[in-house]
């Protein structure tokens, strides 16, 4: 039995390997990243049910609405089909369980799969997950005659990261990968950083295809738009397919795939009215639709929404260390946040420490809507969401120094806690510190 790929709609693609079919990341439709993205071409529900029919594994890479959407799980249609296939969720071991708990309160069966372990599924199948940095995970599909992995969006960018990854997982018959930037890359002037990104992600997809020694690779996972006003200028310089391929064609095996359209893995062929679909949808994205922010939240509420988020950051996380933190100024971990919020038209500084007012400096490190300052109180994943969705505009000094304070709710989010055991989680402080350093370079 030949093994076949399908695309479905951006990290949403479809293996059947040995029988076995495996469906990645369902998102088709709507606004995710608190109004920041939606999909170039949205599938209606008729086109999603056929897809689900003979399902027999869904794969959930990370928590990020892109990959993981509870509309799609809620969805009383796909979730008959799934049930009717008997279709089990393949998901990463956590410590936090969000993800697992929800799926298993709303009556999925879930595999938890243990890190950089194979296991088998039906046909003698076998799988294998890799996280990647703070929730990022890749798969690794092995049948009886291929090989696959599919890396979605992780950050497996250098070259001896790669070269590590080829010792210890091997190489690949197939590999799917993301092809353009998906976050925050500087303010509307700073056109050559998103050049320079989209210029990256395609050398780090030749350089994986190379290393990994890949028979063909299909470029996916990035057929988004910024979708909001205050971040549409962010699709100015994305990697769209039917540009680039030509040029990636030149030095190695890849294929572009339009949604819903599936090939033997063995007999991978790009499809010229593949390019043409995808030119169209593309040629049309300053015509699509746009999000606003149009509910601006008072000081009166934000000041209430500060004080529930400072209380709860101060019951998880050591009082101590934040504060012993927040006195190392050079560190910039817990400083004062001078932040003006666009609709208010005025500046506010925020400080875990000193509370959070109104100020008459004139000069801000981070401007953004009222919605996102509420919604980063509200969320412990809030400023990784709008680091994503690129609504805001910031310095150098104000992203290090926003980002320094107010990822704790994104480790907080994890399970993770400021306190003296995060020092033994080396390798996560390491990686962030790392992340930090990449933009603050390039910014």
């Amino acid at each position: 039995m030949k093994s076949t790929v399908k695309l479905i709609n951006h990290a949403s693609a479809k293996i059947n390997v040995d029988g076995v079919s495996i469906v990645s990341d369902p998102w088709y439709d709507g606004s995710v990243f608190h109004k920041g993205w939606k999909l170039i071409y949205e599938l209606t529900t008729e086109e999603t049910k056929k897809h689900l029919e003979k399902t027999d594994y869904i794969y959930v890479s990370h928590e990020h609405p892109d990959h993981f959407s509870p509309g799609f799980f809620f969805n009383k249609d796909y979730r008959a089909i799934l049930e009717k296939n008997k279709t089990k969720i393949l998901f990463q071991e956590t410590k936090d369980k969000r993800v697992y708990n929800f799926l298993i309160k709303n009556g999925y069966e879930v595999i938890e799969v243990p890190n950089k372990k194979y296991i088998t599924l039906k046909n003698n199948v076998k799988i294998k997950i890799i996280k990647f940095g703070y929730i990022d995970s890749a798969l690794i599909i092995k049948g009886s005659k291929d090989k696959i992995l599919n890396l979605n969006d992780c950050p497996l960018n250098d070259i001896g990261e790669i070269k590590r990854f080829k010792k210890e997982h091997g190489v690949f018959d197939l590999l799917l990968t993301q092809f353009s930037y998906a976050a925050w890359k500087g303010n509307e002037d700073n056109k050559e950083y998103r050049q320079n990104a989209a210029s990256e992600k395609l050398e780090t997809i030749i350089n994986q295809y190379n290393i990994l020694e890949c028979k063909n690779v299909i470029p996916f996972a990035s057929f988004i738009y910024f979708s909001n006003k205050l971040n549409k200028f962010m699709n100015d310089e994305i990697n769209k397919p039917h540009l680039f391929q030509d040029s990636l064609k030149s030095k190695i095996n890849t294929i572009i795939l339009a949604p819903g359209e599936e090939q033997y893995i063995s007999e991978l062929v790009q499809n010229r009215d593949s390019l043409e679909f995808w030119k169209n949808k593309y040629d049309l994205i300053n015509n699509l639709p746009l999000d606003t922010f149009d509910k601006s939240i008072d000081f009166d509420t934000l000041k209430n929404q500060y004080s529930k988020y400072k209380n709860k950051i101060m019951e998880l996380n050591s009082k101590f260390l934040i504060y012993f933190s927040s006195k190392i100024k050079f560190l910039q971990f817990f400083q004062p946040i001078n932040i003006f919020l666009l609709d208010h038209k005025k500046n506010y500084e925020f400080s875990l420490i000193d509370g959070f007012k109104e100020t008459n400096d004139n000069k801000y490190d981070i401007s953004m809507h009222s919605e996102s300052l509420s919604f980063i109180f509200k969320n412990d994943f809030g400023y990784d969401t709008l680091t994503v969705n690129g609504c805001f505009n910031a310095t150098k000094e104000g992203f290090i120094k926003s980002t320094r304070t107010f990822a704790i709710g994104s480790l907080n989010s994890m399970g993770l806690k400021v306190n003296f055991g995060l020092i033994l989680n080396f390798n996560l402080i390491l990686f962030f510190l790392k992340l930090l350093k990449k933009v603050s370079k390039k910014l």
